[in-house]
């Protein structure tokens, strides 16, 4: 029997051969000053190991996935899924480049990968871009406790008229766009009623704290011209018909507003070909189970200074019109030049019913953008028509896109990805329908964020749901599946969540050390491939720093050598499941391997 002794370095801590590759740590050579002759029919086993887990996060697809949800606190005895406006939203820690793959990363750079894939995951506009995560340790700053998860809103607002010539087309890709939009004025270019001339400006989306959308439309009221302000999400791909809506919309569902031009929008008025106000939305109705467009009788709440038997006829006193913004309240009111006051048409109030105001904001339309449109009939001209933006609430935003997936809103980023049945299962439940819409609307905080809370989703939930997969409560540090209660700031616009376990930083995979030089026979089952692997290393998942190994049952692998093997280098490495080098080592490492030739029973 023969003993080797294989090293990459002298000792501990020497920065000696570190610059190279074949002295790494976990993947190592030793050449031989003379060569050594292993006899026939020989077997080769691991005697022992010694090696430095240098204490980085190790993860792969076992332990990089979880959920987080902005909405209503969810419990089985109250509020639940189905009850919200909100729905769980997937995080995975490994991007589309480590697929398969196991990626270690110091506590920093962990902690900023969550940053990042929170943020790259949030689309409540008043939330995008603020979240943060930072490492959590003790008040010596020297013990590793876990991490720090900050969710932050952003209730400031800023006055962002759209940007000369930001409005698309958003009638349909088939048809030219029939419209100018220069200096917050919107112009209608072309006649004819087979003229699409409906816009978007999705350069940022509408603030949903206090913010206000406020269109000047006396243009439009003095050229008799319809018109209709919106807001609405952005629809980026084209339904079977060619026009811009949902592919669960229904366009031959919507209410006869007496319009002859109009687009897909979540929140809109304006003035049909009777000349009479009308107020609308897209909400769902189980008779046809696919959501359209429905009217807002607005003329029944008790609230509006437009009460009456129907629908208002338009009057030129009131030149603007805005949206306003309160959480997931939307108002709209119409401004009065006599009165030089702005005079309520609808708003949600829980003494009215559905069918009188707009339907909460949504997790689908969280991120809303002004839509403009100008219609036109046989009889009356309206190349001149406009509409001019004065106020649009936005958030500041600097890598905000609406037609890339996570750069924009759910809605958006679902539809990018195929998933917008995930978005009609939102826009299915009793509160997208106004005949059963009974929610008491979450508005804003003591703070004048939305009253909304955040939670992590860690393990999978039958409340939380769907949340599958979920599988990263260890390695964020909790002890619960579900974290969903600050530990400070709770009901204000900045929720701080500590971990409550400190994250083992020792490897949650394990290893295995190869000898890839000869030729024992082994397969990897979970690659499907012949392997080099000589040993796994069952002791080294449970601590970080200078570890040793000796197996307590020696297994001897057979060579497969029929002639005497001529061995010049030993070429040692250490390596997941996957056979990628575990680089979480470091410093010297050591492996001891015994020879032998074969007992004559076993041949």
């Amino acid at each position: 029997m023969s003993l080797v002794i294989c090293s990459n370095q002298e000792k501990d801590g020497t920065t000696l051969r570190q610059n190279q590759s074949i002295y790494n740590a976990w993947s190592f050579r030793n050449p031989l000053s003379s060569t050594m002759t292993i006899p026939a029919n020989s077997q080769v086993a691991l005697q022992s190991c010694k090696v430095n887990v240098d204490g980085r996060v190790v993860f792969s697809r076992n332990n990089n996935k979880f959920y987080h949800y902005f909405g209503d606190k969810l419990s089985f005895d109250s509020v639940e899924i189905a009850d919200s406006t909100s729905h769980p939203v997937i995080v995975s820690l490994t991007n589309s480049e480590e697929n398969g793959q196991v990626v270690e990363l110091s506590v920093d750079d962990f902690a900023n990968r969550i940053q990042d894939r929170i943020r790259d995951t949030t689309y409540h506009p008043n939330c995008k871009e603020q979240f943060l995560c930072e490492p959590l340790r003790n008040a010596s700053g020297l013990d590793f406790l876990g991490y720090k998860f900050t969710h932050v809103q952003n209730d400031t607002n800023v006055n962002s008229v759209p940007p000369n010539n930001d409005f698309t087309n958003f009638f349909s890709p088939d048809t030219p766009s029939a419209f100018t939009y220069t200096g917050g004025v919107f112009t209608r270019t072309l006649d004819g009623n087979d003229t699409g001339c409906c816009g978007i400006a999705t350069n940022k989306p509408f603030s949903l704290t206090n913010g206000s959308y406020i269109v000047n439309v006396s243009t439009a009221n003095a050229s008799d011209c319809e018109w209709s302000v919106a807001l609405s999400r952005h629809v980026n791909l084209p339904d079977g018909d060619g026009l811009y809506y949902p592919v669960y919309y229904d366009i031959t569902g919507d209410d006869d507003l007496d319009f002859n031009e109009e687009c897909f929008v979540d929140f809109g008025v304006g003035r049909n070909a009777s000349d009479e106000l009308v107020v609308f939305q897209t909400g769902f109705s189980d008779d046809n189970n696919s959501t359209y467009k429905q009217e807002i009788q607005y003329w029944n709440n008790t609230n509006s200074s437009f009460t009456g038997a129907g629908r208002s006829a338009i009057v030129d006193d009131y030149s603007k019109y805005g949206f306003f913004s309160e959480g997931e309240k939307i108002s709209v009111k119409a401004y009065s030049d006599s009165t030089t006051a702005w005079h309520l048409i609808t708003e949600y109030d829980s003494v009215n019913a559905g069918t009188t105001y707009y339907k909460p904001v949504n997790q689908s339309c969280w991120c809303l953008h002004p839509t403009l449109c100008i219609g036109t009939n046989s009889d009356r001209s309206a190349s001149t028509c406009s509409l001019t933006i004065e106020e649009f609430s936005s958030v500041s935003l600097s890598d905000y896109d609406s037609t890339i997936a996570n750069k924009g809103g759910w809605f958006e980023t679902m539809e990018q990805i195929n998933k917008t049945d995930w978005c009609f299962d939102v826009e299915q439940r009793t509160w997208n329908d106004p005949a059963t819409n009974t929610r008491i609307y979450k508005r804003l905080n003591g703070s004048g964020g939305v009253n909304a809370s955040f939670v992590m989703i860690l393990n999978q939930s039958n409340l939380y749901s769907p949340s599958d997969g979920a599988n990263a409560k260890q390695i964020l540090g909790f002890n619960q599946s579900v974290v969903q209660t600050p530990n400070s700031g709770e009901d204000t616009n900045t929720n701080v969540y500590e971990s409550t376990i400190a994250p083992s930083l020792s490897s949650s995979l394990s290893m295995f050390v190869k000898l890839n030089n000869f030729g024992q026979n082994v397969m990897n089952a979970f690659n499907g491939n012949k392997s080099k692997i000589l040993a796994h290393l069952t002791d080294l998942e449970t601590s970080t720093g200078r570890q040793t190994y000796e197996p307590k049952n020696i297994i001897w692998l057979d060579l497969d050598n029929p002639g005497d093997l001529q061995v010049n280098e030993f070429d040692i490495s250490f390596s997941y499941i996957n056979e990628q080098y575990a680089t979480i080592l470091t410093g010297q490492s050591i492996v001891a391997l015994y020879f032998r030739k074969k007992p004559k029973e076993l041949m």
